[in-house]
């Protein structure tokens, strides 16, 4: 493993909240080039409605913008990221269910991005995003990043996973525990 990739899984793993993992996310995706990312997860348990937290640097109007619209349920990204885990990029053909959605996406700066999904045995499900404004994703650019991008959604994966499957057992203890985090 890359001396850097061994601090960045050092720096996750020492974090003490989903928060904190987030932020050191948003830290290297910057690093990689890009502006924004999300990282959405959700918790097998309870069963009956597993816990979702979803966690991202958009712009603040964006975010409001996606939930009044109830963007979740429509966006394209979210459908094909639960049914592949490889990695894949935005384009007209994957928003072309979603117009809507894209073009307000672009209008607060959302132009470029890269998508991919995690499962693990514990039934967890994630997400990551990284999003920027300018400049298209180019095909070289994605034979030299995806490795590193594929780890960044792997450890994010793992290290948020760890905080928040850290918290829903202290629920599980009687321990304090706060839905959302």
């Amino acid at each position: 493993m890359k001396a850097w990739q061994e601090e960045q899984v050092q720096l996750l793993l020492s974090c003490d909240s989903a928060a904190d993992s987030f932020q050191r996310v948003t830290v290297l995706a910057r690093e990689l080039g890009f502006d924004y990312c999300a990282y959405g997860i959700r918790m097998p348990l309870p069963i009956s409605a597993p816990r979702t937290e979803m966690f991202n640097n958009y712009p603040t109007d964006w975010q409001t913008c996606y939930q009044a619209q109830s963007y979740l349920v429509v966006d394209p990204t979210v459908a094909q990221g639960s049914r592949s885990t490889l990695p894949f990029v935005w384009s007209d053909e994957l928003f072309a269910s979603a117009r809507d959605l894209w073009e307000d996406a672009r209008a607060y700066g959302l132009e470029y991005g890269w998508v991919q999904s995690c499962r693990d045995a514990q039934g967890i499900s994630g997400m990551l995003t990284l999003a920027r404004a300018q400049e298209d994703l180019s095909a070289s650019e994605l034979r030299a990043k995806t490795p590193e991008m594929s780890w960044l959604a792997q450890t994010a994966h793992f290290g948020m996973a760890r905080c928040l499957d850290g918290q829903a057992a202290a629920g599980s203890r009687g321990d304090a525990f706060e839905p959302g985090g």
